[in-house]
């Protein structure tokens, strides 16, 4: 069952001096599948960024829709979003986003709180996400007093414990080192098994093989994609090592 599906998605800026106009997206078109994971891969410049942001509802297209669950998310009030995020998405990000001032618990607790939910719920909820994340002995600790793969963890918790219909990641593994990278992409892998649907951008060719399917961007819209199917990791990192050498070489698209 379809869970998002992008339809000519445009957006336009107008920069401040001069107004020239930007296309940053030109005419986007995919769909995600309940219990995908799909990762975005392209140069800087080429829209990842924009698009997500556009997923996240942080931004508004020029043109187009966004249809998660069939209700499209560009026309949802101001004043209704920030609550649509906390119900629909989970977020994690590069740089963690956790607040320093916030004991861990306590930051994976904050959206939960932010929907009014009972400390009983709030804590059935964390208990074995805790566990599975293997943070549960680091919950009364701070953040500036953990390791970087403990903090991504922690985000990780964070986006999961609201259940969100869609796992939004960006860059997850670029500021993190190979062993709490590797560490990220299993745990990612397992929850996708469980059928959490995740779509993450990322410039990590490795990070971008655990996906179940790569979409590429090139001048703001959609050059390629790859299924990986029953291929290897190893095998699905060549695949797409070599569509970024077409797109960085300015071929044509890939078969």
């Amino acid at each position: 069952m379809t869970l998002l599906e992008v339809k000519n998605l445009k957006k336009i800026y107008t920069t401040r001096f001069g107004g020239n106009q930007v296309h940053a997206l030109t005419d986007v078109n995919f769909s995600v599948d309940e219990g995908e994971y799909v990762a975005i891969m392209g140069e800087s410049g080429s829209g990842k960024t924009t698009l997500l942001n556009i997923l996240a509802a942080l931004d508004q297209p020029t043109s187009g829709q966004v249809m998660l669950q069939n209700k499209n998310i560009v026309t949802i009030k101001e004043k209704e979003l920030a609550a649509f995020r906390r119900q629909n998405l989970g977020f994690v990000f590069q740089d963690f986003n956790l607040l320093d001032t916030f004991s861990i618990q306590d930051n994976i607790f904050l959206p939960l709180v932010l929907s009014g939910k009972s400390y009983n719920e709030m804590n059935a909820r964390l208990v074995p996400l805790a566990e599975k994340l293997r943070i549960s002995e680091i919950l009364t600790k701070f953040p500036y007093e953990v390791s970087g793969g403990q903090k991504q963890r922690t985000a990780v918790a964070r986006a999961l414990i609201t259940n969100p219909k869609l796992i939004l990641a960006d860059e997850p593994t670029g500021a993190l080192d190979s062993r709490a990278s590797d560490d990220l992409l299993r745990i990612f892998s397992q929850i996708n098994q469980e059928g959490q649907t995740i779509l993450m951008v990322t410039h990590s060719t490795k990070a971008a093989s655990h996906a179940g399917r790569v979409l590429f961007i090139k001048d703001g819209t959609i050059f390629h994609q790859l299924y990986k199917g029953s291929l290897s990791n190893e095998a699905m990192y060549q695949k797409i090592s070599e569509t970024l050498n077409i797109i960085a070489t300015g071929g044509g698209r890939n078969a």
